[in-house]
């Protein structure tokens, strides 16, 4: 079987394993998106241009990111837990075609809370954001890193360790990361740990494609979110093609 026809049947198994979450996963990212959003601006009496902005693109970064983060690790640790995972192991394809697969249906998942996001962020604060055209490959790249972290965890670390270190993930990414206010406001050894990890880079690939005008767009962040999304894949598909 070729890996193309592979890829295509994988994506169809993993939709249909999945039915049930895909449409609760997408209504759960838009009500998240709303959350942060509409939400958030409660905890400040005033809001200048800078406030708003950071808000009204951290949401559509943190939808990307709990999706891979969270959920990922979860939902993978599940099918370690019911043999899914190891069925598919036994099946006669490669296994990187497995894992592209199912991050394609997490793309799908994750893609119109993301729309929602901006969409919501533009009416509720009456923004004209400058959208560049650089948004798909930032999206994408973002997506990615973040499944690709959210299965090396699940890949690494027992099931039990995997979901505890996702719900501490939560609130390290909504509490102590620079995705809705600037890098300036943390801990100066806070700040230097956010230089290395990919948090802080998701958040500024994401500000610097949705609002093109007001953020600059750094080669450096993507260059970086590319480092981890290429070592956690690595790390995955090393543990997936190994045999049992």
């Amino acid at each position: 079987m070729s890996a193309l026809r592979s890829y295509r049947l994988l994506v169809t198994w993993q939709a249909r394993r999945m039915k049930m979450f895909l449409p609760l996963g997408i209504v759960v990212q838009a009500l998240f998106a709303l959350g942060i959003v509409a939400g958030y601006p409660l905890l400040f009496p005033t809001m200048d241009r800078t406030t708003v902005l950071y808000l009204a693109t951290g949401g559509p970064a943190i939808a990307l990111i709990t999706i891979g983060l969270v959920a990922v690790p979860q939902m993978v640790s599940a099918a370690k837990t019911e043999g899914t995972l190891a069925y598919m192991r036994s099946l006669p394809i490669p296994r990187v075609v497995y894992l592209l697969a199912d991050m394609t249906v997490w793309l799908v998942v994750v893609l119109p809370g993301v729309a929602f996001a901006v969409i919501i962020g533009s009416i509720r604060f009456g923004l004209d954001l400058q959208i560049s055209p650089l948004v798909v490959p930032a999206v994408i790249l973002v997506a990615l890193t973040a499944t690709s972290i959210g299965y090396a965890l699940a890949s690494l670390l027992p099931s039990m360790v995997a979901n505890m270190a996702s719900q501490v993930l939560v609130v390290f990414i909504l509490m102590f990361s620079p995705l809705n206010f600037p890098a300036d406001r943390l801990p100066g050894w806070l700040a230097t740990i956010h230089s290395v990890l990919p948090v802080q880079a998701m958040g500024e690939v994401m500000r610097g494609t949705i609002a093109s005008n007001s953020f600059p767009i750094t080669v450096g962040a993507f260059a970086l979110l590319g480092t981890w999304c290429v070592a956690s894949f690595a790390a995955t598909s090393v543990v997936l093609t190994r045999r049992a």
